[in-house]
């Protein structure tokens, strides 16, 4: 009898010991998830080099206005900096995606011209599946006005101030 309380004791000290452990490792994994959500950018804007004088760089930016910036050739700053946006700033530059229709574009408008720079662009707005657009040359009408919207808000970034 002794022997048979002594082992239901042990069992259950064991299970109480395990059962709370496997609840953290759950919530740890639901926090990293969450935080893997809010850690992913938001909007990529790429341009790419040309055979002349073309702005090169590539603008990673983060819901918060974070913006990882890496500049390769014709623009201010060159090499990879931390920037910052403000919040209201990439909501505007979401809604104007969502304004153009920016999903329902295909996810090529490639001419087969060498020498053009081509624009990529991948928009993770919320709750809604990445969706990446590349161009170079001729894009639909809205496409190439979100383009424009998009270089004159983000082209001036490399005479941005770094943030600290």
């Amino acid at each position: 009898m002794r022997l048979t309380l002594l082992l239901l004791a042990l069992t259950l000290t064991a299970t109480a010991q395990h059962a709370p452990r496997k609840v953290k490792i759950k919530r740890a994994k639901a926090a990293t998830k969450a935080m893997s959500r809010q850690t992913a950018p938001v909007l990529i804007f790429q341009r790419t080099p040309c055979h002349g004088t073309c702005p090169t760089y590539t603008a990673t930016i983060f819901a918060d206005g974070r913006v990882e910036y890496v500049g390769e050739r014709f623009v201010t700053r060159l090499g990879q900096h931390t920037l910052r946006l403000p919040a209201a700033q990439v909501t505007e530059l979401l809604a104007a995606a969502q304004k153009a229709g920016f999903d329902k574009f295909d996810d090529k408008y490639v001419a087969d011209i060498s020498d053009l720079p081509s624009t990529l662009i991948t928009v993770q707005a919320p709750g809604r599946p990445a969706k990446a657009v590349e161009v170079r040359g001729d894009a639909p009408a809205a496409l190439q006005a979100y383009i424009d919207f998009l270089k004159l808000r983000l082209d001036p970034l490399s005479s941005l101030t770094e943030e600290r």
